[in-house]
């Protein structure tokens, strides 16, 4: 007959229960410290990208803005207007070498504003005179074509030369093209190369650049996430809001101002005292067509540029359930715009992303 040690005893139910319990607990609060290290993982992400897109954005802008009319000489009446950077001063279209385009020019906002500036198409390779142009300073040509190599002429007609078509010698004279050839480029009877150019001498095609932010167009923006584009092609994606604001040279003539043009920015909040020039904030205009005289694109010395940026995709919180974050207590407001007086505005939906707002002040240097 087979013994049994009945001293040699098992689990009984109620401690098996306890064990299984304490095993739920232990895995349960790991899955949430994992959950909500992961969910927090995305967030930080979310926000690291969304950092780095409004400093992309403004770091573009800054360089355009910086370059913008390129040297390009708007005055000149042989020198014809590039693409749609001109502006309708009373009945007279005159080119311009920076173009603001405010959303609502007599009023708040209600949308975004944008820009559109004169700029040299950029290219790899280099497009270069082959002959010198202009002579010298002791032996004066009057020259009124430039030469280039036949790749060269190839690569700009691509890029879109065309006889109206604005190029830049050197980057500091500006001639309307008036004949397309296989090795050159001509302006026309009488109308001369005014300078000295060596062989070399970098030769750019002009072009008007338009920077504006587009939203719900999944065709442009390839969601219905808004972006940044330049000439219609998406730069920087979630920028959600651009407003720039301009400090002009001889717009405003109002008193302390003088009635020309005199170096200094004008004072438009009247701070200057003791007959001391005080610039401040005051002293942007962001309401303005800059259309009629003297309140023109060439009294423009510096531009204030304010983006918002928000994330491609609405927080989540740190939960289990995917609850959505409230980030923003109320809209962000920059210039004179304020989102919630825009259409479809939703608070709950507006405050479930983060946004990051960077302001920046350039100095344009060609106009």
């Amino acid at each position: 007959m087979r013994r049994f040690d009945w001293n040699q005893q098992g689990f009984t139910l109620v401690e098996l229960m306890a064990a299984v319990l304490i095993t739920v607990v232990i895995v349960a609060a790991t899955m949430t410290t994992v959950v909500t290290s992961n969910r927090a993982n995305v967030v930080n992400t979310q926000v690291a990208d969304t950092q780095q897109n409004v400093r992309l954005a403004i770091d573009l802008l800054s360089r355009d803005i910086k370059l913008a009319g390129f040297n390009y000489n708007a005055t000149d009446p042989a020198t014809g207007s590039v693409g749609a950077c001109n502006a309708t001063i009373g009945a007279v279209v005159k080119p311009v070498g920076l173009l603001p385009q405010d959303q609502t020019p007599t009023g708040a906002d209600t949308g975004a504003d944008s820009v559109s500036m004169v700029l040299p198409v950029v290219n790899t390779t280099g497009w270069t005179l082959t002959a010198a142009v202009g002579g010298t300073p002791n032996n004066k040509t009057y020259d009124n074509s430039i030469s280039l190599s036949g790749a060269a002429m190839t690569e700009m007609v691509a890029q879109g030369l065309v006889v109206g078509s604005t190029i830049s010698i050197g980057g500091a004279l500006s001639k309307t093209v008036q004949a397309v050839n296989a090795t050159s480029i001509g302006f026309g009877t009488g109308n001369f190369v005014d300078g000295q150019f060596p062989v070399g001498t970098p030769v750019y095609l002009m072009q008007c650049v338009r920077y504006q932010v587009v939203a719900n167009t999944p065709a442009t923006c390839g969601s219905d996430t808004p972006c940044l584009v330049r000439n219609n092609v998406p730069l920087v994606d979630g920028v959600e809001d651009l407003q720039l604001a301009y400090a002009c040279d001889g717009c405003n003539q109002a008193a302390p101002n003088p009635l020309f043009p005199d170096g200094v920015v004008d004072d438009q909040d009247a701070s200057s005292t003791s007959g001391f020039p005080t610039f401040t904030q005051g002293d942007f205009v962001s309401n303005s067509a800059w259309a009629i005289a003297p309140w023109t694109p060439d009294k423009i010395r510096l531009a204030q540029v304010s983006l918002v940026v928000r994330p491609t995709n609405a927080d989540d919180g740190l939960d289990e359930k995917g609850t959505k974050a409230v980030n923003t207590t109320g809209p962000v407001i920059i210039g004179d715009h304020n989102p919630s007086a825009d259409t479809g505005y939703n608070a709950s939906t507006y405050m479930q992303q983060r946004r990051r707002v960077m302001i920046r002040t350039i100095q344009p240097r060609n106009l």
